[in-house]
């Protein structure tokens, strides 16, 4: 350990594994060849219990400077301390007449309260000072690991006069979109789960009924601008989800038929998500359940029936770029109000034209990464969708058994043809609307905080179609396939597939 006002004389060789600590300003008058490691001031300390100190007040930080007339890199690295708080205060390598070649590690602690991070301004922080018509190669020095503090990288520049800088890049680092993308995610799922009367019911009847249901589809978002515009990332990733739920009560009240149930899921979503400049960012896991209820009306003479389902679940989820794992749990709250009127066009062919709002909402915990925090604001959003269903209408009375089993013969049918069957299909508009939702990152420094809002309003065109069959008396199975693409805006587009068990009792 050489301490302040220290020198070297000669030729001073680090080879590999070896190490130099300063303690103080260093003046060497000959030449420094580092294959191994410089650092400065009590680098020793783990970076982590550095930061808590300085925070603390109780380890002020001094920064020093290395001062040769030439260097040559041999792959060695030198630790530097910075503070990222724009007081571009930094330690410093000073090359003073001479030159610097080879190839050079630099490695940066940001000492600064909370690591601190803010946007450099005017050249940045320099931390090698080329003086007295001193050379520094291109490449000579290069970032040993990423440097990232709040919503800001920086990186490590020469300029013209020979010096290099950090800088922070225009862009945010990926985990600004990334973590943006988790409110989107969440919503998207919860949305999908409740679906419309479609996904939520098989075949009308006077019975309580238990239904099974297992999705699974593909979602995405696509690029808008991505978080400079205000917009949602883009995205594209996949999910499913198995879902049962159950009548509790059905009875008929002054001319209406009215039933009740509860519904719950569990269900995984994984989602890619790119950066503005189209490089990917990260992914985004989300493992999720949920519970909810329902009550139906439907007006006995007219078929006029509404549909009310609210719906909460539990996110726990995962954002994970090159740099960063960093975890998440919240609620997501929904509630939909639907409804429908159908009209016979032929006996076998029915028109129902359908209306459906739904509110939703999100609440996510607030944590921090290796960068500084991450707080969520309160997350929301609205859409109507309007469209119609049309289908046949046949009553799906099973009859007879006509296996040529004997132990079927009264419970299943002969051939796959005399089956009851229905089928319909349901093109729609969705609007979504008053879409809101902060992401905020930064650290303890002043002007550090970037929040970021980017909208999720758009419309997109949906087609859902599906075909139900009756194969037992009580049993009735179904399958369905849709598709969504954005038309405008921010909306969510992809496709989905769901196959559906019901069984009456």
């Amino acid at each position: 350990m050489l301490a302040a006002g220290g020198s070297l004389s000669g030729r001073t060789q680090l080879s590999k594994g070896a190490s130099m600590v300063l303690n103080g300003d260093v003046v060497s008058t000959g030449d420094i060849v580092n294959a191994g490691e410089i650092r400065f001031d009590n680098q020793t300390t783990p970076d982590a219990a550095l930061s808590r100190a300085v925070a603390k007040g109780d380890s002020p930080v001094t920064f020093h400077k290395l001062t040769t007339s030439n260097l040559t890199g041999q792959g060695g690295t030198i630790n530097m301390r910075v503070r990222l708080d724009g007081s571009n205060a930094s330690d410093q390598l000073v090359i003073n007449g001479g030159q610097a070649t080879g190839k050079t590690w630099l490695a940066f602690t940001n000492v600064g309260n909370s690591n601190l991070g803010v946007a450099t301004t005017g050249q940045g922080i320099r931390v090698v000072d080329a003086q007295n018509g001193a050379t520094t190669e291109e490449g000579v020095f290069a970032l040993s690991r990423p440097l990232q503090a709040g919503a800001f990288n920086y990186t490590l520049n020469r300029d013209s006069d020979e010096d290099w800088y950090l800088r922070s890049e225009n862009a945010y680092r990926a985990e600004v979109p990334l973590y943006t993308s988790m409110l989107t995610q969440a919503m998207d799922y919860d949305r999908i789960l409740a679906g419309s009367r479609s996904h939520q019911t098989g075949v009308n009847g006077e019975n309580n009924s238990v239904r099974l249901s297992i999705q699974g589809g593909h979602l995405g978002h696509d690029n808008n601008g991505g978080i400079a515009r205000g917009a949602t990332p883009e995205s594209s990733g996949s999910y499913g989800f198995v879902r049962l739920e159950g009548d509790l009560l059905r009875t008929e009240v002054a001319g209406m038929s009215l039933t009740t149930g509860v519904h719950g899921a569990a269900g995984h979503s994984s989602v890619d998500v790119k950066d503005d400049d189209g490089s990917r960012a990260g992914t985004v896991r989300d493992d999720a359940g949920s519970l909810g209820g329902y009550l139906n009306l439907t007006h006995t003479s007219s078929g006029l029936w509404a549909d009310i389902v609210a719906q909460g679940t539990r996110h726990s989820m995962k954002a994970s770029s090159d740099n960063n794992d960093f975890r998440a749990r919240g609620w997501g709250w929904l509630g939909s109000l639907e409804t429908g009127l159908p009209f016979s066009i032929t006996d076998n062919l029915m028109l129902e034209p359908q209306l459906q709002y739904t509110w939703q909402g999100l609440s996510l915990d607030d944590g921090q990464d290796n960068a500084g925090y991450v707080k969520f604001g309160h997350g929301s959003t609205q859409h109507v969708r309007a469209g119609f269903r049309l289908g046949s209408h046949n009553d799906m009375t099973f009859g007879e058994g006509t296996s040529s089993r004997d132990t079927l013969r009264d419970s299943a049918k002969h051939r796959v043809r005399e089956l009851p069957v229905n089928w319909w299909v349901q093109p729609s508009v969705i609007r979504t609307f008053s879409s809101r939702g902060d992401m905020s990152m930064g650290t303890a420094a002043a002007g550090s905080n970037m929040t970021f809002s980017p909208s999720r309003n758009g419309t997109s065109l949906d087609l859902q179609a599906g075909l139900e069959a009756r194969v037992r008396e009580n049993i009735t199975l179904g399958v369905q396939a849709g598709y969504a693409h954005s038309v405008s805006g921010s909306s969510a587009e992809g496709y989905n597939g769901q196959a559906t068990l019901n069984v009456t009792f």
